[in-house]
């Protein structure tokens, strides 16, 4: 008769149920999809066929236990005696019919069925060649059939029979302080029991066997005969890591871990050697700590490799040998060591008064039991960043105030150990203390009435302003530009001007007064106000534009106007030709004069199939020019009409194309200072 099919197993709602691996007839009954067979004593996948002595109900399962596991030598004969109750199914029945036997020191007794109970033949002293130990204990079981089965047990530990001799006892409790478990690894049953040198009346005792649950003929496995290994899966209760704490630390070691286990003290034995790892790492020197609730601890070492930090993340169990009872025990819990990465910390720039709420991110920040964060500028020393708050992906902290400006080398230190100064891709983690930005001195600001021209603007603190943009004041209205700013560098930025609702054509430039709202790195807000020197922003008109001629080359073009170059640059001109392209510039400009603007070709075509051109000057303000005739007057009324209602259209989309373009001419000069 053969045991269950390890591969006896069905999956139910995506769960997979290994029948064969349940060892009890109550186990086995508690899953829908198994059944037990009482015959084979061993649990199936339940494939609603008609089997005899099938159980597919818990309370169906009947129970089977010792009647008594402890006797005394004095009280030889010992007799093997199991109860059975519950037994609806007619196992016992079965079992009167069948041939019964025991087995102890690998004999085999004869059994019997009585009633409810299994009774094996008596054994006496000379049976268990037992005479002068405090105490030993033997393995009794029973099996059916053609002796292949195994009858399963309710509590496995009711195969174990323990015989004192009363003679060493006096009046000691034999069993005190002594531990007992019993687990499975495969298709052995292990049995470990263990009694330190303090029980005064066996002393140290230790008994560890395994037998295999289907094949009483198997051997034990030669590698487990001498070490004990309770598996984290056992449920042995008297031996078991309760908890550790922390699960996680840093991968450079010297952290304390505590750790709780059930019967430290007589597992070790007193004093005795005690060997810790802890994922596979040496945990040193344990130490109890709390007598009453069994917990130690132990100081991870540091690593052994030779790299900086770890290829990938280590983890496992924390696995205790004891010397003394030969026993090693491993936790449920799995421990990680861990390399804290950061990823950014932001915002990059503060005040020199510090008080700015710097956040660091990234991964396993939250590793170790303490951690100092610092910005060291130049040879100083470091600058503390006060810990606010801690968590695994970020760190928050308020930077301390900096004598001078300056950028400063942020670190993070981990348990006075592990020191982080660079993020994941190795650029070194960098904080700058700035002073408020200021406007420097004796620069002119300028621009025209419809505002949205790109202008440099000078000054110092520009590194850390995140953004700003340009107001102006005219006849008590605050007018803010819609182009903001944009900052090159620490002393150089490109702002959009406001647009306002004068001066009108053929007036004189205002001087009014302006200034710039400035949003800072660390989310703070300020007003720049200009310098005392200087005159105020001057606001010219929009420039007029007549019309444009080509040069006999037919590559160059001058488009005409009075008193043009005030407020602008060539750089914030664009000319674009309606009746081909819309989203390409007709020609290049290359200068502006007071009288022209112009532009260059490189085009093979030329500049003299041209009728119309579209002039934008910044993101605001854009012209429909004509081309000038021959005899040096315009065209005609009617066909200028035509052309300028044909181009009605488009003026809207042009207006949008060439605010965009404006951002991008910004972003291309920022690129070439």
């Amino acid at each position: 008769m053969s045991c269950a099919d390890p591969t006896d197993t069905k999956s139910i709602n995506t769960i997979t149920i290994n029948c064969s691996g349940l060892k009890t007839c109550k186990k086995c009954a508690e899953n829908p999809s198994c059944l037990w067979s009482l015959e084979r004593q061993a649990c199936f996948v339940d494939y609603e066929t008609s089997l005899m002595l099938a159980v597919r109900k818990e309370f169906d399962c009947p129970s089977v236990s010792v009647a008594s596991s402890v006797t005394y030598v004095s009280h030889l004969p010992y007799v093997y005696i199991l109860n059975v109750i519950n037994d609806v199914t007619g196992f016992l029945e079965f079992l009167d019919q069948t041939r019964v036997w025991c087995v102890m020191l690998d004999v085999t007794r004869p059994a019997g069925v009585y009633g409810d109970t299994i009774r094996c033949a008596p054994v006496n002293q000379t049976d268990l060649g037992f005479e002068h130990q405090t105490l030993m204990t033997y393995h009794f079981y029973v099996i059916f059939g053609d002796g292949d089965t195994i009858l399963r047990l309710d509590d496995g530990a009711d195969s174990y029979v323990t015989v004192y001799n009363e003679y060493h006892h006096h009046s000691y409790r034999p069993d005190e302080s002594c531990v007992t478990c019993l687990w499975d690894v495969g298709q052995f049953a292990y049995f470990y029991k263990w009694c330190p040198s303090r029980n005064l009346a066996t002393g140290r005792y230790r008994f560890y066997v395994g037998y295999s649950d289907t094949d009483h003929r198997a051997v034990m496995p030669a590698n487990d005969r001498l070490l004990a290994t309770v598996p984290a899966s056992s449920g042995c209760n008297d031996v078991h890591i309760q908890s550790v704490e922390p699960l996680s630390g840093l991968w450079t070691g010297g952290q304390k871990v505590m750790v709780k286990v059930n019967n430290y003290v007589t597992l070790a034995d007193g004093k005795g050697e005690v060997n810790v790892t802890v994922a596979g790492r040496d945990c040193m020197r344990p130490t109890m700590v709390d007598f009453r609730n069994s917990r130690i601890t132990c100081l991870l070492t540091a690593a052994s490799h030779d790299y900086m930090r770890p290829p990938a993340e280590e983890q496992g169990p924390v696995v205790i040998t004891f010397q003394a009872s030969s026993l090693t025990v491993e936790s449920t819990q799995t421990f990680r060591f861990v390399y804290p990465e950061i990823t950014e910390i932001g915002p990059s720039c503060g005040p020199l008064t510090g008080s700015t709420l710097l956040t660091v991110r990234g991964r396993n920040l939250d590793a170790g039991s303490l951690v100092t964060i610092a910005v060291t500028v130049g040879d100083g020393a470091p600058v503390p960043c006060e810990l606010v708050a801690r968590h695994s992906n970020r760190i928050l902290c308020l930077t301390g105030p900096s004598k001078r400006p300056a950028t400063g080398a942020v670190s993070v230190v981990f348990d006075k150990t592990l020191r982080v100064q660079n993020d994941t891709a190795g650029v070194p983690l960098a904080f700058i203390y700035a002073a408020e930005p200021v406007l420097a001195a004796g620069q002119q600001l300028e621009g025209i009435a419809s505002g949205g021209i790109a202008m440099p603007v000078r000054g110092t603190g520009f590194a850390c302003v995140s953004d700003a943009t340009m107001y102006v004041d005219r006849g008590g209205v605050r007018r803010v530009a819609d182009g903001h700013c944009h900052p090159v560098n620490d002393t150089y930025m490109i702002c959009g001007t406001p647009k306002l609702d004068g001066p009108t054509a053929g007036a004189l430039p205002e001087r009014l007064r302006f200034g710039f709202h400035v949003w800072h790195a660390d989310g703070h807000v300020s007003d720049m106000p200009p310098p005392p020197d200087t005159d105020g922003y001057m606001a010219h008109a929009d420039p007029v534009l007549e019309d444009f001629v080509v040069l006999p080359t037919g590559r160059s073009m001058l488009i005409n106007g009075p008193d043009l170059g005030h407020g602008y640059e060539a750089a914030e001109v664009m000319v674009v030709q309606l009746s081909k392209n819309l989203t390409a510039a007709a020609c290049n400009v290359t200068a502006v004069t007071p009288r022209h603007i112009v532009c260059e070709s490189d085009s093979l075509d030329g500049l003299n199939g041209f009728p119309v051109i579209v002039v934008t000057i910044g993101d605001q303000l854009a012209y429909t020019v004509n081309r000038r005739v021959n005899n040096g007057q315009p065209e005609s009324f009617r066909r200028r009409l035509t052309i300028i209602l044909s181009i009605l259209v488009s003026v809207t989309f042009v207006l949008c194309y060439f605010k965009s373009r404006y951002y991008m001419n910004i972003a291309n000069r920022a690129n070439t200072i």
